[in-house]
Parts: C-alpha cells; structure tokens; sequence
C-alpha cells in the first residue's frame, strides 16, 4: 500500500503537464513561480519513474486471473479537461491570485491523494500504461490496474500491488489466452 508520500508523488506528477505550461505562460510575469512549479513537477516526475520503474521492480508480483475489465483510459481526460484547463486560465497578476491557486492545488491534492483518483495520472497514459476497471477470479471486489497492454477477460496477469486497490502489471510474461 502506498504511503501518503507515494500519494503526493503521483499527485505532483498527475500535474507535470500544468507545471509546463504554467512555465511557460508566466516565465516571464512570475519567474520565480514559472520555475518552482517546474521544479515540483519534475521532482513528482522522477519520483514516479524511479517508484514504479525501481521500486515497483522488485516487489514480489501474484499471478491473477481477469474475470471482467473495463477500460478507464478515458478517464484520464476528463480528469485534464476539469483540472488542468481551468487551471492554466487563472489570472496570475498578484500576490493574491498566486495565493488563491496555491490554496486550489493544496485542497485538489488533498482530495486527489485521499481518494480514488489517484489512479488518475496522465504521465502514465503518455508512457503507455492503460487503466482498467478489474475483477479477478474468487474476490469480487474491483480493483484499478495500470498496464501496457490491452487485456481480455480470462487473461493470466502477473500485479503487484501499489496500495488502495490499485495494481500494477509487471511483466510481459502472462498468457494471453482472452486477450482482446
């Protein structure tokens, strides 16, 4: 299970995108807050990569067999389109907008990190990770998987878990019987 640490890394990293186009709009306006967000969000970046790509690695995966899935890719836009968006055309002119902002990132990522959208990060969709709505065979509950590849119901899958219900495949080898 991840820790409120891991939380916070995938929420700043969920938000590289915004840090870059914030950069960019107010680079010259609000230099030292273009370049700390670029900052913050290259931090949650690398934390990400070295968490799932390291860390992740060498953790102990169990074999599963998927029941039922359904594809959550598209949430990711949503997530863009009532985040981010609104984000980029809030006016930064003083003091007190900047302070504003900040307190709306602070309450999002409070709410991002204690709830399920943590499984909601654009960075992995643009490394190539799918996000499924999963069942696996005797538990009936749904979990959240992340993998690179498209999955069907019966498919054999190697998870690890990264905490709060959510997986993380691990490798390639997997029969890929029901396989869509």
């Amino acid at each position: 299970m991840p820790t409120v640490f891991v939380r916070c890394m995938l929420f700043v990293s969920s938000y590289f995108p915004l840090t870059i186009i914030i950069c960019i709009l107010f680079a010259t306006q609000q230099p030292v807050l273009a370049w700390g967000s670029l900052g913050i969000g290259l931090f949650g970046l690398i934390l990400t990569y070295i968490y799932f790509f390291k860390i992740v690695a060498g953790m102990t995966a169990i074999q599963v067999k998927i029941i039922e899935r359904q594809e959550r890719d598209g949430d990711i836009m949503g997530y863009i389109a009532s985040y981010i968006v609104p984000l980029v055309t809030f006016p930064l002119n003083g003091g007190q907008q900047v302070a504003i902002l900040l307190i709306f990132i602070l309450v999002l990522g409070v709410i991002y990190v204690n709830s399920s959208m943590i499984r909601i990060n654009p960075m992995l969709s643009l490394v190539g990770y799918h996000l499924y709505d999963i069942t696996i065979e005797n538990d009936q509950d749904v979990y959240a998987l992340f993998t690179r590849h498209r999955i069907g119901r019966g498919a054999l899958v190697r998870i690890v878990d990264i905490g709060r219900g959510i997986y993380l495949e691990k490798s390639d080898e997997r029969n890929r019987s029901g396989k869509k």
